[in-house]
């Protein structure tokens, strides 16, 4: 298993949180891989057979997803808010759901699918992937409000009570909360929630039992479990576990011939 990802140029940074790439190329099926959830709107390319081409939404639980022997993808992960620009619809709509693109963009879906389908290389498809969002680049980056309340949740690890985030915005609750659906397509309080797994488990290499609760920002270690059971589907012991029996190789930032 290769996995390989590849930051946005300037003029996307805004929307684009990274480009990622994973090759499965093994003799037999390599097991389940499970995709936590972060907050982010994919656009996924599949290569292993033809051009395949779908819009993951934000996810609110982990998925468990089986792998083949042999698989290739390309996507682009939007930052949470990110995407709402380019599709100029709710993203509540595309929570937890997988769309084909060409459901969304029927005139732009045909184009990627030939000019994804006649490249080759990771490094040279995600260049191709940058030039058809900088097509698409929009004359507004969206909802600013929604933006500076998404940076302020992410910089502080999710460690935001939700109604200081009316203070960022300047509106009322049931407006942070609307705004929120239509423009990352979660709550603040699950993107709260998220953001603070995703911080623990960064931590969990470094930091074990309560020491690993308290540092990850939970009150204490029955508050991680049932949190991190909740978004992941496991306790944070068995998360630790069975990444230890994953085995891929992460390439350099933007490697691939």
């Amino acid at each position: 298993m290769r996995y390989v990802e590849a930051s946005p140029c300037a003029a996307l940074a805004p929307y684009v949180q990274c480009y990622w790439a994973l090759e499965l190329s093994g003799a037999a099926p390599v097991g389940v891989h499970r995709v936590l959830p972060d907050g982010c709107l994919d656009i996924l390319v599949d290569l292993t057979d033809g051009v395949g081409l779908r819009v993951v939404g934000a996810m609110r639980a982990a998925e468990v997803v089986p792998l083949s022997a042999r698989a290739s993808f390309v996507a682009v992960r939007f930052r949470p808010g990110g995407a709402q620009p380019f599709l100029r619809l709710p993203l509540l709509e595309l929570t937890d759901a997988k769309v084909a693109l060409g459901d969304l963009w029927p005139r732009e879906a045909r184009e990627w699918r030939e000019r994804l389908g006649a490249v080759e290389g990771t490094a040279a498809r995600f260049a191709l992937l940058e030039r058809l969002l900088l097509g698409r680049l929009p004359g507004q980056e969206g909802d600013a409000g929604v933006r500076h309340a998404v940076d302020h949740i992410l910089g502080a690890r999710g460690q935001v009570p939700v109604r200081s985030l009316e203070g960022v915005m300047g509106v009322g609750a049931r407006q942070v909360e609307r705004r929120f659906h239509a423009a990352v397509g979660l709550s603040p309080k699950v993107l709260c929630r998220i953001a603070r797994m995703q911080h623990a488990v960064e931590l969990s290499r470094e930091l074990e039992g309560a020491e690993w609760a308290l540092a990850a920002g939970y009150y204490d270690q029955a508050h991680q479990v049932r949190e991190f059971r909740a978004l992941t589907g496991l306790t944070p012991g068995a998360y630790v576990r069975e990444q230890a029996e994953v085995g891929f190789v992460q390439s350099p930032e933007g490697a691939g011939a």
